[in-house]
């Protein structure tokens, strides 16, 4: 019970702004008891008075009416009853798909703002992440729905049992004490439900990205023909999911047939002890009937409550998954009281920056002075910690020790967004959204089109700037409807030497002081490289850029190469410099020069 009280402490702020239409809820739950009270008093009535005594005229609910007018209150009853039951579930369910929407709203825009070491330390990646979003939050949805069942079954119960006990209240405290027996069953089927509901939402976490990595990977899947394996693999995982779902499923159904063998039992006992006193002249039949359909009446109640709080189990662990993501702290912490980004700032510096990846140094106690306009390429062998320095630059994670600054100010204490708006990032790995070429170029100011689609005048003059600027625009103005042209998921219709134009014009857009390629042209041919490096070289015009290469004569003209190693920069110098050195960076060089 404490666990579920904390599951709905957790949710309480997300329902909250309901309240008022949970009490509606709750009026309408009010009046379904009453209707289901009134039944029973109109079938004890009708056997009672009319059917034993033949009684024309009869008192119900205060009121004499004639005997022939009875039947006419039975629609209107059901009327009102079906009336009451429609607005309680109408309500129920849209403040459920408010409250599922917001969950999933907010578990999406914590995983946008999570730092880039939550999302590599993930173990199931992207695809655990959908499966918490889209499964977890259904399964959710399904739990609320039975916490809507705890709000309305109570008052059913307590109205029938009021009933039954005005009937004959010995009864119904024989019948009261069999209770305890349903919620040892319910307690027990709960605890081993908490257990494997657990193992069940990780087992479809790992089935989400099986699917992911197998869509996402189709094109190596189907080179290195993979499909049989990879299939197998999806099954071994599915199988897994089936068998914890062969065990919830169980214990679930098993309650139900257990509930109604005890329910039989006491049916049997209440008719025999009913039938004794018919017998004896101390009870009537309408009395019997009236007390045999309140106890049927109240038998749906205590075993939809029964079954809600089973279903309920399934959403405390989803609710710990979610909100264990929702609340993580793995964030890059924002400054309480941010000062304004430098406008007229003249050096960035490393001091002293450390950087550990779980057990292992990254970054080695990195020192570096970069001045305002310089070109600082970043060369060395994969895994020497260049990516890391370019990425806590960003502030995608910060140092595990030292800091960095711009002008002697530390990055942590400027606004994330205002930071992140004066560097633009181009990296080998294009990311295009599945939209329009213009969308993607207007991304890199923030910017959408309005609520139609269009672009502005305005807008679409300066995204054809930004492409003119890139060497993108004639390739785009060959597409079928130019800047509308959709670019399909993560650029897919595009060539990767058109990504990548499309890419540096989204940068030219952003129009940021600082610039950071990463491998920018590694992965393209060379016709397509030189394409892409005439827009790199527009793009670098004017700006401090941090280039990542691996290919030695896209640096060659930087301002300083920095040769890294382990985490350390061991060589710092001009290309010529480094040459004439014969040291790590003249070996790359060779090595190069003997496979050109």
């Amino acid at each position: 019970m404490n666990q579920v009280m904390k599951s709905l402490s957790r949710l309480w702020p997300l329902i909250r702004p309901y309240k008022s239409r949970l009490i509606a809820v709750f009026f309408f739950g009010l009046i379904i008891s009453l209707c289901n009270v009134a039944q029973t008093a109109l079938v004890k009535t009708l056997f009672s008075e009319v059917f034993e005594k033949r009684a024309e005229t009869i008192a119900l609910f205060g009121f004499e009416i004639s005997a022939w007018h009875l039947p006419f209150v039975f629609p209107i009853l059901y009327l009102v009853w079906g009336a009451a039951r429609y607005t309680h579930y109408m309500i129920l369910i849209m403040i459920n798909e408010r409250v599922i929407a917001d969950v999933r709203m907010r578990t999406v825009d914590q995983a946008l703002r999570l730092n880039l070491g939550f999302h590599s330390k993930f173990e199931s990646g992207s695809g655990g992440l959908m499966s918490r979003i889209l499964n977890d939050t259904g399964v959710l949805q399904m739990g609320l729905s039975f916490f809507g069942d705890v709000l309305r079954e109570p008052l059913i119960a307590l109205a029938l049992l009021s009933y039954m006990i005005y009937l004959d209240w010995k009864l119904t405290l024989v019948l009261l004490a069999f209770l305890p027996i349903f919620v040892a069953m319910t307690r027990q089927v709960s605890r081993s439900l908490r257990k494997y509901g657990h193992i069940n939402r990780q087992a479809m976490e790992a089935v989400t990205a099986d699917i992911k990595e197998s869509l996402d990977g189709i094109r190596v899947i189907q080179s290195f023909n993979l499909e049989d394996t990879m299939s197998a693999r999806l099954k071994k995982s599915m199988d897994h999911y089936i068998e914890t779902r062969r065990k919830i499923v169980s214990r679930e159904e098993a309650v139900s047939p257990i509930n109604e063998f005890l329910a039989s039992n006491l049916v049997m006992g209440l008719v025999l002890y009913m039938m004794s006193l018919i017998l004896q002249s101390k009870a009537t039949g309408g009395e019997f009937l009236a007390f045999l359909f309140a106890a049927g009446q109240l038998q749906n109640p205590i075993k939809r409550l029964q079954e809600s709080f089973v279903r309920v189990q399934q959403t405390v662990v989803v609710t710990d998954r979610l909100f264990g993501l929702i609340e993580s702290d793995d964030r890059v912490p924002q400054a309480k009281n941010p000062r304004a980004f430098p406008t007229d700032w003249k050096t960035i510096e490393f001091r002293n920056v450390r950087f550990r990846y779980g057990e292992d140094d990254v970054l080695k106690g990195i020192s570096l002075t970069v001045k305002r306009g310089e070109v600082i390429a970043l060369v060395g062998s994969s895994g020497s910690g260049k990516s890391t320095l370019v990425n806590l630059l960003e502030r995608f994670y910060d140092p595990t020790v030292g800091e960095i600054l711009v002008d002697g100010i530390s990055l942590k204490e400027f606004d994330l967004k205002d930071l992140r708006s004066k560097i633009a990032l181009v990296t080998q790995d294009v990311f295009l959204f599945r939209d329009s070429v213009a969308t993607n170029i207007l991304a890199g100011r923030g910017e959408l089109p309005d609520a139609n689609g269009a672009l502005s005048q305005k807008a679409l003059e300066d995204v054809q700037y930004s492409a003119r600027h890139a060497h993108a625009d004639p390739f785009i103005q060959k597409l079928p409807e130019k800047y509308a042209t959709g670019v399909g998921e993560r650029g897919g219709l595009l060539s990767g030497g058109e990504k990548q134009r499309v890419s540096i014009a989204r940068a030219f857009h952003k129009d940021a002081p600082i610039l950071i390629l990463d491998e920018a042209t590694s992965a393209l041919d060379s016709v397509s490289e030189l394409e892409v490096q005439k827009g790199l070289q527009e793009l670098m015009k004017g700006r401090t850029v941090f280039v990542i290469a691996h290919r030695l004569s896209t640096v060659r003209s930087a301002t300083r190469i920095l040769v890294m190693r382990q985490g350390e920069i061991i060589e710092a110098g001009t290309h010529d410099e480094l040459v004439g050195r014969g040291g790590e960076y003249a070996r790359f060089h060779s090595l190069q020069m003997i496979e050109q």
